[in-house]
Protein backbone atom coordinates (compact mmCIF):
# COMPACT_ATOMS: atom_id res chain seq x y z
CA UNK A 1 0.00 0.00 0.00
CA UNK A 2 1.61 3.86 -0.65
CA UNK A 3 2.46 5.03 2.52
CA UNK A 4 0.41 8.07 1.57
CA UNK A 5 -2.86 6.12 1.08
CA UNK A 6 -4.89 6.93 3.82
CA UNK A 7 -7.12 4.25 5.92
CA UNK A 8 -11.06 5.00 5.52
CA UNK A 9 -11.54 6.71 8.55
CA UNK A 10 -8.57 9.21 8.03
CA UNK A 11 -9.77 10.05 5.10
CA UNK A 12 -12.99 11.07 6.17
CA UNK A 13 -11.27 12.91 8.53
CA UNK A 14 -8.96 14.98 5.77
CA UNK A 15 -12.42 15.42 4.08
CA UNK A 16 -13.81 17.09 6.56
CA UNK A 17 -11.00 19.60 7.05
CA UNK A 18 -10.22 20.03 3.18
CA UNK A 19 -13.89 21.65 3.32
CA UNK A 20 -13.10 23.74 6.17
CA UNK A 21 -11.90 26.73 6.79
CA UNK A 22 -8.37 26.57 8.72
CA UNK A 23 -7.28 26.62 11.17
CA UNK A 24 -8.86 23.49 12.43
CA UNK A 25 -9.53 22.68 16.23
CA UNK A 26 -10.54 19.19 17.09
CA UNK A 27 -13.72 20.61 19.00
CA UNK A 28 -14.89 21.98 15.47
CA UNK A 29 -13.90 19.00 13.81
CA UNK A 30 -15.74 16.64 16.12
CA UNK A 31 -18.80 18.77 15.59
CA UNK A 32 -18.83 18.83 11.93
CA UNK A 33 -18.40 14.95 11.43
CA UNK A 34 -21.23 14.53 13.90
CA UNK A 35 -23.59 16.52 12.00
CA UNK A 36 -22.20 15.10 8.31
CA UNK A 37 -21.61 11.33 8.99
CA UNK A 38 -23.51 11.14 12.16
CA UNK A 39 -24.57 7.44 11.78
CA UNK A 40 -20.69 6.93 13.38
CA UNK A 41 -20.29 7.21 16.45
CA UNK A 42 -17.10 9.82 17.01
CA UNK A 43 -15.58 10.25 20.12
CA UNK A 44 -13.37 13.09 20.68
CA UNK A 45 -10.21 10.95 21.89
CA UNK A 46 -10.58 8.57 18.51
CA UNK A 47 -10.53 12.12 16.54
CA UNK A 48 -7.35 12.80 18.42
CA UNK A 49 -5.71 9.79 17.84
CA UNK A 50 -6.52 10.13 14.17
CA UNK A 51 -5.22 13.73 14.03
CA UNK A 52 -2.08 12.81 15.64
CA UNK A 53 -1.49 9.88 12.78
CA UNK A 54 -2.29 12.25 9.98
CA UNK A 55 0.36 14.37 11.20
CA UNK A 56 2.81 11.62 11.60
CA UNK A 57 1.77 10.96 7.97
CA UNK A 58 2.77 14.57 7.13
CA UNK A 59 -1.17 15.31 5.78
CA UNK A 60 -1.27 18.08 8.42
CA UNK A 61 0.98 20.03 10.84
CA UNK A 62 -0.45 21.40 14.33
CA UNK A 63 0.25 24.60 16.63
CA UNK A 64 -0.83 24.64 20.46
CA UNK A 65 -3.48 27.65 21.13
CA UNK A 66 -3.68 27.80 24.46
CA UNK A 67 -5.81 24.56 25.39
CA UNK A 68 -6.43 23.56 22.30
CA UNK A 69 -4.57 22.80 19.05
CA UNK A 70 -5.22 24.40 15.24
CA UNK A 71 -4.64 22.13 12.69
CA UNK A 72 -3.65 23.09 8.67
CA UNK A 73 -3.52 21.10 6.24
CA UNK A 74 0.17 19.79 4.22
CA UNK A 75 -1.16 17.67 1.65
CA UNK A 76 -4.50 19.61 -0.56
CA UNK A 77 -7.24 17.86 -1.51
CA UNK A 78 -6.44 17.72 -5.12
CA UNK A 79 -2.91 15.90 -4.46
CA UNK A 80 -4.20 13.00 -2.71
CA UNK A 81 -6.89 12.55 -5.44
CA UNK A 82 -3.83 12.29 -7.65
CA UNK A 83 -2.13 9.90 -5.22
CA UNK A 84 -5.19 7.92 -5.00
CA UNK A 85 -5.88 7.53 -8.54
CA UNK A 86 -2.04 6.47 -9.04
CA UNK A 87 -2.92 4.18 -6.69
CA UNK A 88 -6.14 2.45 -8.28
CA UNK A 89 -4.13 2.76 -12.00
CA UNK A 90 -1.70 0.44 -10.54
CA UNK A 91 -3.65 -2.05 -8.82
CA UNK A 92 -6.30 -2.26 -11.38
CA UNK A 93 -5.62 -1.33 -14.88
CA UNK A 94 -1.88 -2.30 -14.96
CA UNK A 95 -0.39 1.24 -14.52
CA UNK A 96 -2.22 2.35 -18.16
CA UNK A 97 -4.19 5.08 -18.09
CA UNK A 98 -6.30 4.05 -21.18
CA UNK A 99 -7.48 0.71 -18.99
CA UNK A 100 -8.68 3.32 -16.72
CA UNK A 101 -10.13 5.52 -18.57
CA UNK A 102 -12.35 2.88 -20.34
CA UNK A 103 -13.41 1.56 -16.89
CA UNK A 104 -14.61 4.74 -15.41
CA UNK A 105 -16.53 5.96 -18.97
CA UNK A 106 -17.70 2.81 -20.27
CA UNK A 107 -21.05 3.20 -18.43
CA UNK A 108 -24.77 4.47 -18.85
CA UNK A 109 -24.39 7.37 -16.83
CA UNK A 110 -21.86 9.51 -18.84
CA UNK A 111 -23.38 12.11 -20.01
CA UNK A 112 -22.85 14.27 -23.02
CA UNK A 113 -21.90 17.12 -20.61
CA UNK A 114 -19.17 15.07 -19.13
CA UNK A 115 -18.01 13.67 -22.55
CA UNK A 116 -17.24 16.99 -23.85
CA UNK A 117 -15.68 17.98 -20.45
CA UNK A 118 -13.59 14.90 -20.79
CA UNK A 119 -12.83 16.26 -24.68
CA UNK A 120 -11.60 19.57 -23.59
CA UNK A 121 -9.47 18.25 -21.05
CA UNK A 122 -7.38 15.61 -23.39
CA UNK A 123 -7.30 19.01 -26.29
CA UNK A 124 -5.77 20.88 -23.54
CA UNK A 125 -3.31 17.88 -22.20
CA UNK A 126 -2.34 17.40 -25.50
CA UNK A 127 -1.24 21.31 -26.47
CA UNK A 128 1.42 21.52 -23.46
Amino acid sequence: MDSRKLPDAEFEIMKAIWQMEEPVTSAQLTERLRTTLPRKDWKPQTILTMLTRLEQKEFLRSEKCGRARAYYVLIPQDDYLQIEAASFRRRFSGGRFTGLVKALCDTDDLTEADIADLQRWLNERSKS
